[in-house]
């Protein structure tokens, strides 16, 4: 029974880390990633503002899992909504269609 105690009692004291945190570490120290977030927070909240003007319409579609899978990784990387990523995208791919 102590066997399960200690198992439980080490969960308990492991340190939880968002994926947000995770990324954060794996490509610098940590000083640096708070200046980095610091200021993509910042361009993400100027972007957001500029994007509440325009109007938008609700859309379903089916998507792979596994496209979907790397949409989510990169949105959290760019620290981004996927609706954006998805319109950027979109935008590129028309442009270049024309």
């Amino acid at each position: 029974m102590s066997k399960v105690n200690d198992i439980k009692n080490m969960k308990r004291n492991q340190r939880t880390v968002s994926p947000t945190q995770a990324l954060a570490e794996i490509v610098g120290d940590k000083t640096s990633n708070q200046e980095i977030n610091v200021v993509s927070n910042e361009e993400n909240n100027t972007t957001r503002k500029e994007e509440k003007k325009v109007e938008r319409k609700r859309v379903s579609f089916d998507l792979r899992t596994d496209l979907h899978k790397e949409l989510k990784m990169e949105a959290l990387v760019q620290e981004k909504n996927i609706y954006i990523l998805i319109e950027e995208a979109l935008e590129k791919y028309l442009k270049e269609s024309k």
